[in-house]
């Protein structure tokens, strides 16, 4: 290919990434300020400053639109977790400094608006599967920042349930805290909670290596 042709394909690759990033920033910020239903195709185009064109270009239906404003909504859920993590740096609890961060990420409008096109989706079966596409992805960055913060328990027994629990617990606490919000009430369940996990979290797996050589060798002579 001539210098001159692919520098315009790599001109033309940069504008349709900046296009791309432009109508996902305009689909979040409609979902964060409007809602789902009022996140239609026609307000993100007009947010962006997009072409019908262009638009339909980069997302075919409005599913897909939806869809893909998860991985940037997560990124958002994510910096409010390290921003709560840094506001507690010196605390001596650092399971319920975790805990706390992600109920703090849970009160953001980047995690409600996630949680309301789950609820949207019940009922809407193509934003359905556009959208477990999207969350299989997503989950892999949301077990990424679960095992940074959780990682002085990876070696508990529980530790699975425990984290997938605490993910549970937060998504409830955001639900009904958009109904009925009381901070006093927020931190007595926090509390109760972190209590709980702690006790999960104190199982211990048996050491495996040391189980399989004993099943190799049997019982000792003289011994039952």
């Amino acid at each position: 290919m001539a210098p001159r042709r692919k520098a315009g394909a790599a001109r033309a690759d940069r504008d349709g990434a900046a296009m791309r990033q432009r109508l996902l920033d305009a689909a979040v910020g409609c979902l964060i300020e409007l809602g789902v239903a009022a996140t239609t195709t026609l307000a993100v185009q007009r947010r962006a400053g997009a072409s019908r064109g262009a638009l339909l270009h980069h997302f075919p239906t409005h599913a897909d639109l939806l869809a893909a404003s998860v991985a940037e909504l997560v990124k958002q859920n994510e910096q409010a977790v390290a921003s709560s993590r840094a506001a507690a740096s010196a605390s001596h609890d650092p399971l319920r400094t975790a805990v706390n961060a992600l109920a703090f990420a849970g009160r953001q409008p980047a995690y409600l608006a996630e949680l309301e096109l789950w609820a949207v989706a019940r009922t809407d079966r193509p934003l359905k599967q556009a959208l477990l596409a999207a969350e299989r992805a997503a989950k892999r960055e949301i077990d990424r920042v679960s095992a940074e913060l959780f990682e002085n328990w990876a070696g508990s027994e529980a530790y699975a349930d425990a984290v997938a629990l605490t993910q549970h617990f937060v998504r409830g606490l955001a639900i009904s805290e958009n109904l009925r919000s009381s901070p006093a009430r927020r931190e007595r369940l926090i509390a109760a909670w972190t209590g709980a996990m702690r006790l999960m979290l104190q199982q211990r797996p048996a050491r495996p290596a040391a189980a399989a050589r004993c099943a190799r060798r049997g019982p000792r002579p003289g011994r039952v």
